[in-house]
C-alpha cells in the first residue's frame, strides 16, 4: 500500500499534539511541585483585605454566683480565643473581639452557675453573644451586646449599644 500525502500530514499532526499533550503534562506536574514547595516555604495566614481592628467588650459578675465557662463554650470571632474561666462575685472579665470594614463579627459565650431551687442544686446558663458591626456608617461601626439567661439571674447594660454588662441576682 502506497503512503499518500494526506496520510503523511495526519501522521505528523498525530505525533505533534502527542508531543504537546506530553509537554504539557509535565509542565502541569512540575508546577504543582514548585507550587507545593513555595506554600511550604511560606504559609500564609487568611490575608482578607479590609481594615483590621478589635473591639473590647466587659462582663462584670455583681451576682453572688461563680460564672464558669467551659473550653468549648467559646465560639466566634475573637481577637484571641480565651481559655476557660470562671468569673467569680465580684470579677470581671474582657472579651476582644476581632472586625474588619464591613463586616459583621460576632463572639458566643456559655456560661453556666449552680444555684438553690426548692432544697435542690440546679444549672443556669448565661449565653451572651457580642456583636460588631462595622457596615454602619458611624465611626468605629456598632458594637452591642444580646444576652439569654435561664435561672435566677439578671443582668443591666446603661444603654443597648453598651460594651459593658452587669450580672446581677
Amino acid at each position: 500500500m502506497t503512503v499518500t500525502p494526506r496520510d503523511d500530514r495526519n501522521g505528523r499532526n498525530k505525533t505533534s499534539v502527542g508531543i504537546v499533550l506530553v509537554l504539557f503534562i509535565l509542565v502541569v506536574i512540575v508546577s504543582s511541585i514548585f507550587n507545593r514547595t513555595a506554600q511550604a516555604e511560606s504559609p500564609q495566614e487568611d490575608n482578607s483585605i479590609g481594615i483590621a481592628d478589635s473591639r473590647g467588650f466587659n462582663v462584670y459578675n455583681e451576682s453572688i454566683f461563680t460564672l464558669t465557662v467551659p473550653a468549648n463554650g467559646l465560639f466566634g470571632d475573637f481577637e484571641r480565643k480565651p481559655p476557660a474561666h470562671t468569673i467569680p462575685p465580684g470579677g470581671s472579665y474582657n472579651y476582644q473581639v476581632s472586625t474588619n470594614l464591613y463586616k459583621t463579627s460576632i463572639a458566643n459565650i456559655y456560661y453556666s452557675y449552680e444555684y438553690r431551687d426548692g432544697g435542690q442544686t440546679r444549672t443556669g446558663n448565661l449565653i451572651v453573644d457580642l456583636v460588631v458591626d462595622t457596615g454602619y456608617h458611624h465611626a468605629g461601626g456598632v458594637a452591642y451586646m444580646r444576652l439569654f439567661t435561664t435561672g435566677p439571674i439578671n443582668y443591666y447594660r446603661k444603654d443597648e449599644y453598651s460594651t459593658d454588662v452587669r450580672i446581677r441576682n
